[in-house]
C-alpha cells in the first residue's frame, strides 16, 4: 500500500507491519514535512481514530510509539503535540554547531562523554594523513538542542599536534578556544560526507530514541587556512529531529 492509499483508505496490513505501526508511521512522516508546524497541535483522538478507521486502542499504541521516539507529547486536557520542531542542520564550508542552532532560537550545548589518546582508527589515519600507529585525541560529545539530545560527535584529532587538549576540554574549555590556543585561527570543512545507520543500543538510550528508527549520519574533515587537516569527525543525528541543509556555496 502507498502513501496516498495509506491517506486516502487508511491502514492495513501492509507487508506484515502492524496497523499501529503504519499510522505512527505515517504521522511522523507528517512531523518531519511540519505538517503541524502552525500550532504544533495534532488531531485529536476522535479525529484520528476516524480518519485511519481503526478504535482508539489502536490509536493509542501508535501515539504511545510517537511518545517513545521522542516525537509528541500528550498533555491532560489539552491534547497532542509536535515535541521537536524539526531542526535544520546546515553543512557548508563553515559548518558550527552553535551558529547552527542559535540561527533557529535554540540553545546549544554539548555533554563531553570520553576523551582519550589512542591508535588512530584507519579511516581517521586516512583523512588527517597521520603515518601507520600514528596518535589520535579521540573526543565523544553528546550534542543537545534545548537540553534535548539531536546528535552524538565523534571527534579524531593529531595528537602530536594538539598534546594538552584533553585537559583543556576537561577544564571546560570551548573547542573553537582551544584551537586558537594551538595557532588555529580559523578552520573551514573540505567535505562531509552522508549517509544514515541504525543505532546501537548505547546510542539509542543517550539519544532517547527507540533501536527501530535510523539516523543520520555525517562524515567530515576539518582543515585549517593552509589546508592542513585538524579534525576527522563522524557525528550522528536523530533523524526524526533533525533534517540535514547541503549549502552549495557562500559560508552560510
Amino acid at each position: 500500500m502507498t502513501f496516498a492509499q495509506l491517506m486516502t483508505h487508511g491502514p492495513g496490513r501492509r507487508s506484515g507491519v502492524t496497523v499501529w505501526r503504519q499510522i505512527a508511521d505515517t504521522l511522523s512522516a507528517e512531523i518531519r514535512n511540519r505538517a503541524y508546524s502552525g500550532t504544533g497541535r495534532l488531531p485529536g483522538e476522535v479525529e484520528l481514530s476516524a480518519r485511519f478507521g481503526v478504535n482508539r486502542h489502536t490509536l493509542r499504541q501508535a501515539v504511545a510509539a510517537l511518545q517513545s521516539d521522542g516525537l509528541v507529547r500528550v498533555e491532560a486536557g489539552r491534547g497532542m503535540f509536535v515535541q521537536h520542531e524539526l531542526l535544520d542542520y546546515a553543512l557548508s564550508r563553515r559548518t558550527r554547531f552553535s551558529e547552527n542552532l542559535m540561527r533557529q532560537g535554540l540553545l546549544p550545548s554539548k555533554q563531553l562523554l570520553t576523551a582519550r589518546e589512542m591508535a588512530a582508527p584507519e579511516r581517521a589515519a586516512k583523512e588527517l594523513k597521520l603515518v601507520q600507529g600514528g596518535s589520535v585525541l579521540m573526543v565523544e560529545m553528546l550534542d543537545e538542542a534545548n537540553d534535548q539530545p539531536i546528535g552524538l560527535a565523534t571527534a579524531y584529532y593529531p595528537a602530536q599536534r594538539f598534546t594538552g587538549l584533553l585537559d583543556m576540554l576537561n577544564d571546560g574549555r570551548r573547542t573553537t578556544d582551544i584551537l586558537k590556543h594551538f595557532g588555529v585561527q580559523d578552520y573551514v570543512r573540505q567535505h562531509s560526507r552522508i549517509t544514515t545507520q541504525m543505532p546501537s543500543e548505547e546510542s539509542a538510550r543517550l539519544l532517547k530514541q527507540t533501536t527501530t528508527r535510523p539516523l543520520l549520519c555525517v562524515e567530515c574533515l576539518d582543515v585549517d587556512m593552509e589546508g592542513c587537516p585538524i579534525k576527522y569527525g563522524e557525528t550522528v543525528f536523530c533523524g526524526d529531529r533533525v533534517q540535514l541543509v547541503v549549502n552549495s556555496a557562500g559560508d552560510a
